[in-house]
């Protein structure tokens, strides 16, 4: 990861490419395939079998137009579709891509009533689910044009989400008594999320107050109640993001996304707090 990350701040500065978020797209193309499969194995079932491949493929154009914007060295401040319209953009040519597939497919009348539009409206949820990620992420990336502040932003948000999850999941295991969700994840407890917070909260100070200046050499000028507040809110999300995968989980008979990750399950166990913590701290931000 710090690789990655290395990469992606080298290439985004003026004396390479100054293309910021070039390697973060690549890894979002990656990643899309994996967690699109993922969901079409979830939602699969006898009356409707969902193709991974389309939706893989629509998944995969999504993101495709969504990373446009990281093409310009000097992005238009004038363009009338704005960055956030590419991702728009995005959604649309990917629920175009699962039409255009469907219909190429069509064998005349199906056996189940509904059962095409039931696969588009699936694949449409997936389209919907994995943009609120990669479309507020890679906007972290371009943070006031500036190479640093971006990667910062992005850090920042996964350490506060990510150390919440660790520290919700320790404080649960060590003092948790009363469940918090035991219909949707029977393991939630209260006082694993007080955790969460006090996890979230210690993330985001260590990140913007010591490794923004020591690491990036930047220093955010934020008042100390906007970080904190900015570690509940941002955990806060993670938290809804983990219950509402934990949910579709629940609905599909799914214990783990896939079995590729030892301990942590697939792709989605990993991302899924990160779905919705990502729109938050991209609105705080700014």
């Amino acid at each position: 990861m710090l690789l990655i990350l290395f990469l992606d701040f080298w290439l985004g500065t003026d004396a390479v490419l100054s293309r910021p978020g070039l390697v973060l797209s690549v890894l979002a193309l990656t990643t899309v395939l994996l967690a699109a499969g993922e969901l079409a194995d979830m939602f699969s079932n006898a009356a409707s079998r969902v193709d991974a491949r389309v939706l893989a493929l629509a998944s995969f154009a999504m993101v495709l137009v969504t990373c446009v914007p990281v093409l310009w060295d000097d992005y238009p401040a004038d363009c009338a579709l704005g960055r956030f319209g590419f991702s728009l953009s995005g959604v649309v040519v990917g629920f175009v891509v699962l039409i255009f597939m469907e219909m190429v497919s069509f064998q005349g009348e199906t056996d189940v009533r509904g059962e095409i539009v039931d696969r588009i409206g699936r694949g449409a949820l997936t389209l919907i689910y994995l943009n609120m990620l990669f479309a507020f992420l890679l906007n972290h990336r371009f943070l006031n044009g500036d190479n640093r502040l971006g990667l910062l932003a992005i850090v920042t948000l996964i350490t506060t989400v990510k150390l919440s999850d660790a520290s919700a999941y320790f404080a649960g295991k060590s003092y948790g008594r009363r469940k918090m969700a035991p219909k949707l994840s029977p393991g939630k407890t209260i006082e694993g999320a007080i955790g969460g917070f006090v996890g979230g909260c210690a993330g985001a100070l260590i990140v913007i107050y010591l490794v923004g200046p020591w690491l990036f050499q930047t220093n955010v000028d934020k008042a100390w109640w906007w970080v904190l507040i900015y570690g509940v809110l941002v955990t806060a999300a993670g938290m809804f993001g983990d219950l509402a995968e934990s949910l579709i989980k629940r609905d599909t008979h799914t214990k783990d996304s896939s079995r590729w990750l030892p301990g942590l399950g697939g792709i989605l166990d990993v991302v899924d707090s990160l779905v919705f913590a990502a729109p938050v701290s991209y609105l705080l931000w700014i």
